[in-house]
């Protein structure tokens, strides 16, 4: 009975710590207006957790913290979850990782991201080699529709 109550009493303590815990994040997108004056810069990142979390910072100018940020968050269903994986799987990504371009834009704005799978992480630039561009654009689209419309200003705030 005593070993009964100990072992509720430890349980009873432990699992407030791990409620704490982040779950990891599934997928990163980053979107950014490139080179401008700093009144008309502005940089967003979202984060999106295994447990359907997602985390987004807006930042005017070329601040990264402070009142220039905002920060909003959302919850998606594993079903989205589940089409984000399944492009980046179905990508080809993890085994033939996308490869930069060898002319790359300068100036204006970029779009970026990474998943986080059990099989290796896929690697979304920017800026694509052509034979690769298709594949990166189809990831960085699921993971762009995961984002709920409310948030549309902060990803395109133009």
């Amino acid at each position: 009975m005593l070993k009964s109550l100990i072992l509720a009493l430890a349980l009873a303590v432990a699992l407030p710590a791990q409620a704490d815990e982040l779950a990891p994040v599934l997928a990163d997108y980053w979107t950014n207006s490139g080179s401008l004056p700093p009144e008309y810069a502005w940089e967003t990142s979202i984060l999106i957790r295994e447990d359907g979390k997602l985390e987004l910072k807006h930042c005017k100018g070329y601040e990264t913290e402070g009142p220039a940020c905002k920060y909003r968050s959302a919850t998606v269903s594993e079903d989205v979850l589940q089409s984000i994986r399944a492009a980046a799987t179905e990508s080809g990504l993890v085994e033939r990782p996308a490869r930069e371009t060898d002319t790359p834009m300068v100036g204006g704005g970029v779009t970026w991201g990474r998943v986080n799978l059990v099989s290796g992480t896929v690697e979304l630039p920017s800026q694509p080699a052509e034979a690769d561009a298709e594949r990166v654009a189809k990831v960085l689209a699921t993971i762009a529709a995961a984002i709920p419309h409310r948030f549309d200003r902060f990803t395109d705030p133009d």
